[in-house]
């Protein structure tokens, strides 16, 4: 039987470059998914597959989502006309438009897990986990929020 398969979303940082090799010790076949939202160069993107290769993931995607963060978050929050602390535009992050494209890559290969690299201290991990369980029932992996439960310094770990 092969392995299972996980999505990873995947920016080439110390969090998600541990994620790869450590979910291939869980067993995992990775697949690997950048999701340029904006501002990526050519350089940047090819930086980030080459490390995915690098350590050992199966398979690497990049997907443009410029125009989606774009069409369904910033053109939307900005004509609603809110301002965050009276000041500029009240904007949000962009995973949930990497979530999005990694839960449509997961479902046209037939793959039911998806991986994210986010710590259990920060936002971060309810903006994945949340917009993941909204618009899925795939099984979340969270690496560095396993780990952080039996290491104190996960950084330290990590490296």
């Amino acid at each position: 039987m092969a392995n299972p398969e996980v999505v990873l979303a995947f920016s080439g940082g110390l969090d998600t470059s541990f994620c790869v090799p450590y979910l291939k010790e869980q067993g995992y076949r990775v697949v690997t998914l950048f999701v340029d939202t904006g501002g990526a160069s050519a350089e940047e993107r090819a930086y980030i597959e080459a490390r995915a290769v690098e350590l050992g993931a199966a398979e690497h995607v990049t997907v443009d989502g410029g125009q989606s963060i774009w069409a369904n978050v910033v053109v939307p929050l900005v004509q609603g006309g809110q301002l965050y602390q009276g000041q500029y535009p009240l904007l949000c992050s962009d995973r949930y438009i990497i979530v999005e494209e990694g839960l449509r890559l997961a479902a046209s290969r037939g793959i039911t897990a998806f991986g994210h690299g986010c710590t259990g201290m920060g936002n971060d991990q309810v903006r994945f986990d949340l917009a993941i369980r909204a618009l899925s029932d795939v099984t979340i992996l969270a690496p560095i929020r396993e780990i952080q439960a039996a290491h104190a310094n996960v950084r330290a770990y990590e490296q």
